[in-house]
């Protein structure tokens, strides 16, 4: 019976001896693909550079397609004497159940001698597990600036003279052009003030309208025009005389008025019929010669003459002085 037992008993413990042993193997294979599965790198194609220069550093990660993986924000250096100067996005590559990361980060190195590019983490996230995985440093060796110290030290050079280009110039250009432009519009301003302070007034505003206009016509009468062939001038002087007095005898525009415009203005209570008549018959037949270039005959000419003197004569405005009572005689 005591036999029986512990035979029993010492092959149970060669089972569990047995199974124990099989359930670390495979705790250990599959950590060991686990670990496989995951994988993390950093690389340098060179492993010297000149201090200044930019080191491109390749970081690349492996890991199973369900696992979620985290490269590291980059910030503007990694060390006192390495900095990041640029990276490129991120490049994602499915290959069966695996995927592949890559990224090149350019980076600076400010030192000389053996410098150690530092080891990165990346997360890598399955589920609720999170773990970090690490790159290893990166040596790489960092030369300075050869000096010459058997040569003399030269002077400073002189900046580099690079020609101004046409758009460098052109705002100091358009600048000059106002500034000229003001100057002269100050001047031009300045002239004509000055020329208006210095000219008499015109004498037409001197004196009363058919006083004006009687010396306009007799100037005319003695320059001959139409005598002399030059009909469309005489016309023309002769309807200014005549459409300026009305202008200052009644306040009207007869200068930019039509003579249709200027018969509406001059009513019935203004004038009376038969001069009025007189003078559009005038004006209509200068209107003809001027823009029709009609020729009127001898008598016409002295007809018009005499009608526009005969209706400013007959419109003047008389002065009156004041009587004994305060009233005012004609």
């Amino acid at each position: 019976m005591r036999y029986h037992l512990k035979y029993h008993l010492v092959h149970v413990a060669e089972k569990c001896s047995r199974w124990c042993r099989m359930s670390a193997f495979i705790v250990f294979m599959l950590a060991a693909f686990d670990a496989a599965a995951q994988s993390v790198s950093a690389t340098t194609k060179e492993k010297e550079y000149q201090i200044g220069d930019w080191v491109p550093v390749d970081f690349f990660v492996s890991a199973a397609r369900n696992v979620k993986v985290a490269f590291p924000a980059w910030k503007d250096s990694l060390t006192a004497s390495v900095e990041v100067a640029n990276y490129t996005s991120i490049d994602t590559v499915k290959n069966g159940n695996q995927s592949e990361y890559h990224q090149l980060v350019n980076m600076i190195v400010f030192d000389t001698g053996q410098v150690y590019i530092p080891a990165v983490p990346f997360l890598v996230s399955s589920g609720s597990t999170t773990d970090t995985l690490w790159t290893e440093p990166i040596k790489v060796h960092v030369a300075g600036v050869k000096i010459d110290t058997t040569k003399d030290i030269k002077p400073i050079k002189e900046p580099l003279k690079i020609p101004y280009t046409f758009r460098e110039i052109l705002p100091y250009l358009l600048g000059a052009l106002l500034l000229i432009a003001a100057i002269a519009a100050i001047i031009w301003w300045w002239k004509r003030r000055k020329n208006k302070q210095q000219s008499p007034p015109d004498e037409k505003y001197l004196l009363p309208p058919h006083v004006w206009a009687i010396k306009e016509l007799d100037k005319l009468k003695q320059d001959k025009l139409w005598q002399t062939g030059d009909v469309k001038s005489y016309y023309s002087r002769l309807t200014d005389i005549a459409r300026t007095y009305i202008e200052l005898r009644y306040k009207i525009p007869a200068m930019e008025q039509t003579t249709e415009e200027l018969m509406q203005a001059l009513h019935k209570g203004i004038i009376k019929q038969s001069l009025k008549k007189d003078l559009n018959d005038m004006l209509v037949l200068s209107d003809f010669v001027k823009f029709a270039k009609a020729m009127p005959g001898m008598s016409e000419n002295e007809q018009s003459f005499e009608v526009t003197r005969d209706f400013i004569e007959k419109t003047k405005q008389i002065e009156t002085a004041p009587g004994k009572n305060g009233e005012k005689k004609k």
